[in-house]
């Protein structure tokens, strides 16, 4: 959080991102920062699992593109490893993080998959921080449970930096 420059486009997310961080969010953990690329969504989700993992020792953050679970979940249902998968997502996971949400447009089981994770992490209580470039009703081919849950806590927008914000983000860059 130490590196992020808040301007009137990012106050919103970055205030939501520190809250959940410092588990100061009420409700269901969730968090999807929604906005174009480049804007800093994954900075601010990186940030919230550095947060948890300097201040918490004990939790386990995974942090996986949207793309890589699907991966991930294709290679372990080929190699008959689909229960340890399953275990590592659900039952070892304290802190999800899953970028480009919008990767998993019209991919059924990985959607089916992630929705009943998902359930589980709810369940236990655990953190989630999901971003996109699209709000999830808005992403084609999303089944409805999965849109539920992705609609489920907080969604901020992160908008294009002022020109006030974009110089100073220049002069910190310039500076490390």
């Amino acid at each position: 959080f130490d590196d992020s420059v808040v301007g009137d486009n990012s106050n919103f997310a970055y205030s939501a991102s520190l809250s959940l961080a410092q588990g100061r969010i009420n409700g269901a953990g969730i968090l999807y920062l929604l906005g174009k690329t480049g804007l800093g969504k994954s900075h601010l989700s990186q940030a919230v699992g550095h947060h948890m993992m300097a201040n918490n020792g004990s939790n386990k953050v995974y942090y996986v593109t949207a793309e890589d679970f699907t991966n991930e979940m294709i290679f372990s249902l080929r190699n008959h490893t689909i229960e340890r998968f399953k275990e590592k997502y659900r039952k070892k996971c304290d802190v999800l993080i899953l970028e480009d949400i919008h990767f998993l447009s019209g991919k059924i089981a990985t959607q089916k998959e992630l929705s009943i994770t998902l359930d589980y992490l709810l369940d236990a209580d655990k953190k989630i921080i999901f971003s996109g470039c699209d709000l999830p009703d808005e992403i084609p081919k999303l089944n409805d449970q999965l849109k539920s849950r992705l609609s489920m806590g907080l969604v901020t927008e992160l908008e294009a930096p002022d020109y006030k914000t974009r110089l100073r983000i220049l002069k910190k860059k310039s500076h490390t």
